[in-house]
């Protein structure tokens, strides 16, 4: 992925990553259930009333699959979070056997944080996600902030996570800002 490409993707993410999951699933449920009874001709309270079943259907789903979704949002997010780690705290040289062991470590935890604190971990770590796929592509785009992708001496390292961390603080701020960082409110 190009330096571009992972600083649209990173701010993407870091802004907007909390967006309302049942609030978009409802409200297709609900248009669904609409579209469908208006197909045949369905009387206006008929129609209402199967709509408003496909959004608890929609609903009901979504609690179902709310366990994998939450774990596997967790997981990715996690091994992004790990491989970012991984390059703060082991540079350029890292032993590959170590990230085999360490990325999916943190990936599994990061699913398991997910799947129990589920939308305040989605909103968190979308904003943690998004700045460490931003500084990333600053990184890889500026020849004079390449060690914000690969840092080589301690200080590169100590700098490197303070600006992961105050641009992640600064995404979950602007996604209360946005409104989309409390998807428990949509």
């Amino acid at each position: 992925m190009s330096g571009f490409a992972m600083i649209i993707v990173g701010l993407v993410l870091g802004v907007a990553g909390g967006w309302s999951i049942r609030t978009v699933l409802v409200t297709a449920g609900f248009g669904a259930g609409w579209l469908l009874s208006s197909v045949f001709g369905a009387t206006f309270l008929t129609t209402l009333i199967i709509a408003l079943v496909t959004a608890l259907l929609a609903w009901l789903v979504l609690r179902l699959a709310a366990t994998i979704v939450f774990f596997t949002i967790g997981a990715l997010v996690g091994l992004l979070v790990g491989a970012r780690l991984f390059r703060l705290l082991e540079g350029g040289d890292g032993n590959v056997l170590l990230a085999v062991v360490f990325i999916p470590a943190i990936g599994i935890v990061g699913g398991w944080l997910a799947e129990k604190a589920r939308e305040r971990f989605v909103a968190w770590g979308t904003a943690i996600g998004g700045a460490a796929l931003l500084l990333n592509g600053v990184g890889v785009l500026t020849g004079w902030l390449s060690w914000l992708r690969d840092p080589t001496q301690g200080w590169q390292v100590v700098l490197g996570a303070v600006a992961w961390v105050a641009l992640a603080v600064g995404f979950r701020i602007t996604q209360k800002v946005v409104g989309t960082g409390d998807l428990s409110e949509h």
